[in-house]
């Protein structure tokens, strides 16, 4: 067989819905925990399943007894024995961490260290859990709202010039610049993060109500469950940044970023290795965030989604690791194409039958496939529909 459905695994985490991931998966009743990710991949920590002439089969198992059929040889030759990305869908219904990956030489460096001190993989100690670096794309299914990479210090100046008792941090602000100032946050001793969060607070509950595009929105939001959590000065330090349906933002290794609210698909390299700055119940480490974060400012860069139907690419943003096409086609309309290594089709609205030299696999919305290297495809939609295509991109186009 060239293509697999796949079923993926979900992950329930405290800032996840209840509704969005279910009703996309259309499960039969609404999930009673919070459905927070959807994996389609083969992580180790949770890999997604084929369904195969002779039962479901683990990817990372198919893999690993035929790498050359389910990654072909340009993969392997690049990225060794495992599938290169990882594609999910999140809900993200309330602020999770503020957190940064490392690069390739930092992940390896990383994962030797914690390797050395004999920590267990799942030891919440270690801050490493693979090798590999893990830069990471979404798009967003609904409006979306991030923090992505550091302010200008002149914007920065402006959101502390609110708050009268942040004299002093406009001060640090002009002599060390942003980095130099979240340093000095993060590293606070916790009776003064709250000595300066309380004005704040106060603050907030006596002004009027502002909409998402303002940062006092999302402190606000964080008022009750994270008082006197340092993560809170990411509202004003960080870029705030909305994305509608259909658009796109790349964040790097070593970039400081946090998901606030929405619904997105993600595409990021196969890695877990996240180290984080606060508001998570997840161990926290500031001195190994601050190892890799990069600190300079940042503007950031939102990918338009594609124009017209059919099969249409993002920018690849995604280097060796990965590159993500929209797949837009209106009923009875078809698109085709070659795999031309491991590819994941994933329908998030209205229903495909995707045909390969062997059969076809229908998939109707929140169902996937996997293409394997070699594949001619033919997608045909039953009605509108929309999907998306994630591949390890050819050497050409890295």
């Amino acid at each position: 067989m060239s293509a697999y459905p796949l079923h993926g695994l979900a992950q329930h985490y405290a800032w996840g819905g209840r509704r969005f991931i279910p009703r996309l998966l259309n499960w039969p009743a609404e999930d009673a925990e919070r459905v927070a990710e959807w994996w389609l991949g083969a992580h180790e920590d949770a890999p997604s399943v084929i369904m195969t002439a002779h039962g479901p089969q683990p990817l990372h198992y198919a893999i690993a007894h035929q790498p050359e059929r389910f990654l072909g040889s340009a993969v392997r030759g690049r990225h060794g024995d495992r599938l290169p990305f990882l594609l999910k869908v999140l809900d993200v219904e309330a602020p999770l961490s503020i957190q940064a990956h490392p690069d390739a030489e930092q992940a390896r460096a990383g994962f030797a260290r914690d390797n050395a001190a004999g920590l267990a993989a799942h030891d919440r100690r270690r801050h490493y859990r693979d090798p590999f670096p893990k830069p990471e794309m979404m798009v967003a299914l609904s409006p979306f709202w991030l923090l992505h990479g550091m302010r200008a210090d002149a914007e920065i100046d402006a959101l502390l010039a609110r708050q009268p008792e942040w004299a002093p941090l406009r001060l640090r602000l002009a002599e060390e610049g942003g980095a130099g100032l979240y340093r000095h946050l993060l590293r606070l001793p916790q009776p003064e993060v709250a000595a300066l969060l309380a004005p704040l607070w106060q603050r907030l509950a006596r002004q009027p109500v502002v909409g998402p595009d303002d940062p006092d929105h999302w402190a606000a939001r964080l008022a009750d469950a994270r008082r006197e959590d340092r993560g809170v000065f990411g509202c004003y330090l960080l870029n705030l940044v909305v994305l509608r349906p259909g658009e796109a933002i790349f964040q790097p290794a070593r970039l400081p970023h946090a998901y606030l609210h929405g619904r997105n698909v993600e595409l990021m390299a196969n890695s877990d290795n996240v180290l984080r700055a606060g508001l998570t119940e997840k161990p926290v480490d500031v001195e190994a965030l601050l190892e890799v974060m990069e600190g300079a400012a940042v503007r950031p860069r939102v990918m338009s989604a594609p124009n017209g139907c059919g099969l249409q690419p993002y920018p690849r943003c995604g280097g060796e690791y990965f590159a993500l096409d929209q797949l837009l086609l209106g009923e009875g309309e078809a698109a085709s194409w070659l795999a031309e290594g491991p590819e994941v089709l994933l329908v998030v609205d209205g229903s495909l039958q995707v045909r390969h030299a062997e059969g076809e696999i229908e998939l109707a919305q929140g169902q996937s496939a996997l293409l394997l290297p070699g594949a001619r495809c033919e997608a045909k939609a039953g009605r509108l529909a929309l999907a998306y295509r994630a591949f390890c991109p050819p050497a050409a186009l890295c």
